[in-house]
């Protein structure tokens, strides 16, 4: 660093103290060192202090240096550590963990072994011949060319290392050949091989033991081109789906016109009825194992099958099949492994192929059934305690069946039973594969907390707390004392913390006041 004359003069000072005080030994001359060393620890903090702001003063939204300040400060601060096997030994070098980790996903791709079914509908209505239908429309290059420039422009690419902005400046024969390639795909419905390799990077979930392999989570690069062609494919089998009805009106996940206050509206509208009619209304909130790394690649083609043209089926079909993965950990990557189960993450397809296979998750006239990808909600009201939660029990026993049918895996310790009433007392347990759910007096659904009475005091409450916590990060940019202009720090907060506290205000804008002003104070004090 380039240190100011003053600064450079009092390390000078400094040293020579510390060196006469090590020689002689006598207090005076350890006082002056000591009152040296305060001097000069004051001035390079002011130093730094004037550094800093200097660098604040110059951020704009122009260059995205302000997004890069505020994403330092708000990002996780990883230190990698070791992992622990199941033998208990440990896995330090980049080369063990990733090993380590393609084996724990190896496991995690899989469908659920310890659910037995008899599957013989099943693969004889695979085997049975294809329904005939018309070709379908080839591609233009007109829709690759559309499909290129909606790509964002910041997503890491795949193994080819084939980025959106290269695409972006592909001339006109390329995109012909490129359409060439997609249309081939139309034809032999065979979906690249090339395109089905994923490069996986494991990142640390917050709050979790960084020695467990489970408590990572999978990030997957794919291909860039081959997502543009899940694009194309997307854009011809949503028409379908919406024809047929496929995806249930209770399923509000990855629609269009939908997101998740909606669907907390219809949660927290069923449980005002039942408060204002003085009733009980038990609801179940179910949380499902490896939702989307568990799916049975044969039930979700039996369920493609019966809805989609064979052309499409078979693409899909394909898509499916041999997929393989890496790991990459530090500088290291390890060895291919396959993929037996659920849809492809970090795909396009994958949460339209998810929304497909749960579509027929049984309803019944007596409840509620709220379904926002894997979030599960069932809600069932009634004067009496017990009747309530018959209804929801005989839902309940629905899904099992159901979910043992098509291999899929409720967590009963994660999933939640609660009681909504202004009177006293509880609905009795209710269960699931005989074992009864856990009872809570809050519950947490789509970002919102629902607390017994519908008072949302615990929402305002822990809101609260997260938007401090938030705050305290970003100080050194939104504070008082900070350089920043008005003007950005107001961006800030409305672009970072705003959007904390304004998530379902349409449903909890009318809790008592005194719960509003808990979120009212807080921006007092910014």
């Amino acid at each position: 660093y380039n240190l100011p004359v003053q600064t450079r003069l009092l390390i000078r000072q400094k040293r020579r103290a510390r060196a006469l005080w090590q020689r002689t030994r006598y207090p005076t001359d350890k006082t002056a060192y000591n009152r040296l060393s305060r001097q000069l620890k004051q001035n390079l903090q002011e130093l730094r202090t004037q550094k800093y702001d200097d660098y604040i003063t110059k951020l704009t939204t122009d260059r995205r240096s302000l997004w890069a300040a505020t994403r330092r400060l708000l990002s996780y601060k990883y230190v990698s550590s070791p992992l622990r096997r199941d033998d208990g030994t440990w896995a330090r070098s980049d080369e063990d963990k990733a090993t380590l980790f393609t084996q724990h996903l190896t496991n995690v791709f899989k469908p659920h072994s310890d659910i037995s079914q008899d599957t013989t509908e099943i693969e004889s209505e695979l085997d049975s011949p294809l329904p005939l239908s018309l070709p379908p429309k080839a591609f233009s290059p007109a829709d690759i060319k559309f499909i290129i420039k909606s790509l964002p422009s910041r997503k890491s690419p795949g193994y080819d290392l084939i980025t959106s902005e290269i695409l972006r400046h592909l001339p006109k024969k390329a995109l012909i050949y490129l359409t060439y390639i997609y249309n081939s795909v139309l034809r032999t419905t065979y979906f690249p091989l090339s395109w089905k390799y994923s490069v996986i990077r494991m990142i640390p979930k917050p709050g979790k033991p960084t020695h467990l392999p489970s408590s990572y989570r999978p990030i997957s690069l794919l291909p860039t081109l081959g997502k543009i062609l899940e694009k194309l494919l997307l854009k011809r089998i949503n028409p379908i789906f919406a024809e047929l009805g496929v995806v249930p009106h209770h399923q509000f996940g990855f629609r269009s016109l939908h997101n998740t206050t909606q669907q907390c509206h219809r949660v927290v509208d069923e449980i005002a009825s039942a408060l204002e009619r003085k009733q009980y209304c038990t609801g179940a909130f179910l949380d499902v194992a490896q939702a989307f790394d568990r799916v049975w690649h044969p039930g979700l083609l039996f369920k493609l099958k019966r809805c989609l043209p064979f052309t499409y089926f078979l693409i899909l079909r394909s898509y499916l099949s041999d997929r393989f993965f890496q790991v990459s950990t530090g500088s290291a990557i390890s060895s291919f492994s396959s993929v037996g189960a659920g849809v492809p993450q970090g795909s396009i397809l994958g949460p339209v192929l998810y929304t497909v296979y749960t579509s027929d998750i049984p309803t019944h006239p007596s409840t509620l059934l709220c379904t926002y990808a894997d979030d599960t909600a069932i809600l069932a009201s009634s004067t009496n305690p017990t009747s309530a939660s018959h209804k929801l029990q005989t839902h309940l026993h629905l899904i099992e069946t159901w979910a043992k049918k098509w291999r899929i895996k409720m967590n009963p310790r994660k999933s939640q039973h609660a009681t909504f009433t202004l009177r006293r007392g509880s609905c009795p347990a209710v269960y699931f594969n005989n074992n009864s759910l856990p009872s809570a007096d809050l519950v947490r659904y789509l970002g919102l907390f629902i607390d017994k009475r519908l008072t949302w005091n615990p929402h305002t409450r822990l809101k609260r707390q997260a938007l401090t916590k938030r705050a305290k990060l970003l100080y050194r940019l939104i504070g008082r004392r900070s350089k920043l202009p008005t003007e950005l720090k107001r961006l800030i907060y409305n672009t970072i913390l705003k959007p904390m506290w304004t998530y379902g205000l349409e449903l909890w804008g009318s809790a008592k006041p005194t719960n509003i002003r808990t979120i009212q104070t807080f921006q007092s004090k910014l």
